[in-house]
């Protein structure tokens, strides 16, 4: 089983540190794990200014080190609106040795979605979401998108579920840029933990991906302490398989290799 989500200690209270991080995984019978620390480059984000990559690296080869030979342990980033400030970015990936990076829409005109939601219809807000998330995938430089459709996750208490036929036409032309670019779709299971019970993205998005040729995927429980670590994965390969996909992927220096499930 891989997890290839996960964040550890910085400026919020109640993380674990990498070391809590790998035990856990190892514990819950995960054998390969990526730590996606948050970047962001816009000040006002709550991860602004926070990660220091040699410190990342030293702590990555440490626990390379201490747990080789039970855990496999990559080193990711998760990028928010990699599309912008995209000269800013690059010093964080070249020379760094990255395996993997997520793409992920956290914020909307430079305010977080729940602050942008606010007082906007479902329609205007969801279609703003994807339109981004469009500009991130045809611009950004990433190996997965990062949970999809995560405005449910805090709409979803605002104005319930979302229908996905209102937005059919944009996740397609998303779900084909992606293809185009051999960009993957990473599976979000913290879905599980919000008001809205589902993963992200949905399952008719996944279906969407396959029908159209899609294969690259991960599986992720945007971790932020060791005992969410490997959560929900299993029964997500579970329904991967009944979906009709046959493998996850792992990342090695962003290459990606095919794993069964």
């Amino acid at each position: 089983m891989l997890d290839y989500h996960m964040h550890t200690t910085h400026s919020w209270d109640g993380m674990s540190t990498m070391e809590e991080m790998c035990k856990s995984a190892i514990n819950k019978g995960v054998s390969e794990i990526c730590f996606t620390e948050h970047l962001s480059v816009r000040e006002g984000d709550p991860c602004f200014g926070w990660l220091d990559m040699d410190a990342y690296g030293i702590n990555i080869e440490k626990c390379r080190d201490h747990f080789q030979g039970s855990l496999t342990i990559k080193k990711g980033l998760e990028i928010g609106e990699p599309h912008l400030s995209m000269n800013k970015i690059e010093p964080y990936k070249t020379g760094q040795n990255i395996d993997f990076i997520i793409g992920s829409v956290h914020n909307l005109d430079e305010e977080d979605l729940t602050v942008y939601m606010q007082g906007r219809e479902q329609i205007e807000s969801y279609t703003d979401y994807f339109n981004e998330v469009l500009l991130s995938v045809t611009e950004g430089d990433m190996d997965v998108i990062g949970h999809f459709d995560l405005l449910k996750r805090y709409a979803f208490d605002l104005n319930g579920k979302y229908r996905h036929g209102d937005y059919e036409e944009l996740i397609s032309e998303i779900l084909k840029k992606a293809i185009s670019r051999n960009i993957g779709l990473e599976i979000n299971t913290s879905g599980f933990r919000s008001s809205s019970l589902e993963i992200f993205p949905s399952q008719i998005i996944l279906k969407m991906y396959m029908d159209l040729g899609g294969e690259l995927l991960t599986v992720g429980s945007d971790s932020h302490s060791a005992n969410m670590i490997g959560n929900n994965i299993a029964p997500v390969y579970l329904m991967l398989k009944q979906i009709g996909f046959n493998a996850v992927f792992s990342y090695d220096r962003r290459k990606p290799t095919a794993v069964n499930i």
